[in-house]
């Protein structure tokens, strides 16, 4: 088995519609070089909807690379050039990974880790 069929076991990725124009990805598991490939299939599908607004739910990722960080600046560019609102709801790790790339303050953060930088620093 491939590194990029064991993605599918390492992140598991859902989308919603919770109201309309407001796009929901659920971001659960790993973040590394093995799945930044599914990461991005996902939140491409995600800006191609063009919703108002997308919610990216990182609670339940557990780890988080450099190239998550990189995913999620590429995804925040998207964002920008097709006028969406994007929200980042980060876990604890994500919230870190992206406290120490010094990009946590160009994202719109929110949930329980987007203002506990008290916390993470430890």
């Amino acid at each position: 088995m491939s590194a990029l069929d064991l993605s599918a076991f390492l992140l598991t990725a859902t989308t919603a519609e919770p109201r309309p124009g407001t796009l929901r990805v659920t971001i659960a598991g790993e973040i590394d070089m093995a799945t930044r490939p599914r990461l991005d299939d996902e939140l491409d599908r995600a800006v191609a909807a063009a919703p108002e607004r997308l919610v990216v739910d990182l609670l339940g990722v557990g780890f988080c690379g450099v190239t998550g960080v990189a995913s999620l600046g590429r995804l925040r560019a998207r964002c920008a050039e097709a006028g969406i609102d994007l929200v980042l709801k980060p876990s604890r790790v994500v919230r870190r990974a992206l406290d120490l790339a010094a990009v946590a303050p160009l994202f719109r953060l929110e949930g329980r880790e987007a203002g506990q930088e008290h916390l993470i620093a430890r």
